[in-house]
């Protein structure tokens, strides 16, 4: 290896310092007793998994992962999302477990990146999965745990951005037959490239009518009225059941007092290919980035043989960890300092302290130097042990 890259670390991936890991275990935390409180119970996957299940299952772009092979040559992969490997585990181990399943994860998942300054290969997600259920009872339950967590986590104004992959789906088949110009205008969408949609809708749809219609829906964005003006706009049954889908939704919302953070937006699309119908992402006005998202999946257990639905979100921890203003409660530090001629003494209170107290516990022992030379420790309480033959703090 070269010299110069011995501490370097590989592109994408980032150490912990023990302040932010801290911050980390502490939202995990209260993330869990959230989700708990709400009946899903974690569980943890293996780092590495088979390519040909779960790497196939989670629709992430083979050049996207990191791959590799166990010394039989299975090529494996370390996991590029949590859906897939829990998918998997419904589908074996709790196969023949009632529905619905409920269940959470605090995991890290990996995604290969180029050689760009600031794009992250190692993402931490915390997240839930309601296995079983396809009413609008559980998508609604899961937005409304969305915005809990999120408030929980004091991320500042936030918000929930609702779609349906039906409604998008529905009006695009009507106007456009060739499956592959509709993907390259979801695609327009998904980057927000506007002006390329406007463009490709003019320049592919023939019907006045197609068109005004396909160039309407970017105005569908905001609140419950969007759905009525969406209704407006197509004749699909697809994409008219996915408003009376995200009606439905709405009402449980308003039971669940979570529709103040609620909009809707008929034109996002999921960045991966295995949602079914209702899609959301969370966005926060302290980053430009989504920091939270999840939807329905109901084909993604047909991939394991399994024909139960499937729904979830994942919060982005990364990003959430720089805005987040919950921080962990400040802890009692006892530093006991000590000489070779106390050692003892010193050693023997240290243990019984720890027994007694949830204080951390710290000791040090100085031998040739003198209290007055070590550094001061504001923020500590120190308890000394020391060849004068007395304990300083006595």
């Amino acid at each position: 290896m070269d010299k110069r890259k011995a501490f370097e670390k590989p592109i994408g991936f980032r150490d912990l310092l023990p302040a932010v890991t801290a911050k980390k275990r502490f939202i995990e935390n209260k993330l869990q007793d959230l989700f708990h409180q709400w009946g899903y119970l974690e569980m943890k996957t293996p780092t590495l998994e088979y390519d040909e299940t779960v790497g196939a299952a989670s629709k992430i772009p083979g050049a996207k992962m990191f791959k590799l092979l166990d010394r039989s040559g299975n090529p494996l992969v370390l996991r590029p999302d949590m859906t897939s490997p829990i998918a998997r585990v419904v589908s074996s181990i709790l196969k023949d477990q009632e529905m619905p399943i409920r269940l959470s994860y605090h995991s890290n998942v990996f995604r290969a990146q180029e050689n760009e300054a600031g794009r992250i290969a190692e993402f931490f997600q915390s997240g839930i999965e309601l296995i079983g259920e396809g009413t609008p009872d559980a998508d609604a339950e899961i937005l409304a745990l969305a915005v809990e967590a999120l408030k929980l986590l004091r991320v500042g104004s936030f918000r929930l951005v609702v779609g349906h992959t039906g409604y998008l789906n529905g009006i695009l088949e009507e106007w456009v037959e060739d499956q592959a110009i509709r993907d390259i205008l979801k695609t327009y969408l998904s980057d927000k490239n506007m002006v390329g949609y406007r463009d490709k809708v003019k320049e592919v749809v023939s019907s006045e009518k197609g068109v005004k219609a396909l160039l309407s829906i970017l105005e569908l964005q905001g609140d419950i009225t969007k759905l009525e003006e969406g209704l407006e706009q197509t004749e699909s049954t697809s994409a008219r059941n996915s408003i009376d889908d995200l009606k439905k939704i709405w009402r449980l919302l308003k039971l669940y007092n979570a529709q103040e953070n609620v909009t809707f937006d008929l034109t996002l699309v999921p960045h991966l290919e295995y949602y079914t119908g209702m899609v959301f992402e969370g966005t926060a006005e302290n980053t430009g980035f989504p920091i939270c998202g999840g939807g329905r999946y109901d084909t993604l257990l047909k991939t394991f043989n399994n024909p139960q639905q499937e729904i979830g979100f994942a919060l982005k921890i990364n990003r959430i960890l720089d805005i987040s203003q919950l921080t962990p409660l400040t802890e009692k530090i006892i530093k006991v300092v000590y000489d070779l001629e106390r050692q003892e003494e010193a050693l023997a209170y240290a243990i019984q302290l720890r027994k007694q107290s949830a204080a951390r516990i710290e000791t040090l022992r100085i031998d040739d130097k003198s209290p007055s030379d070590l550094p001061s420790d504001e923020d500590k309480e120190v308890i000394w042990f020391v060849r004068e033959g007395q304990n300083k703090n006595e």
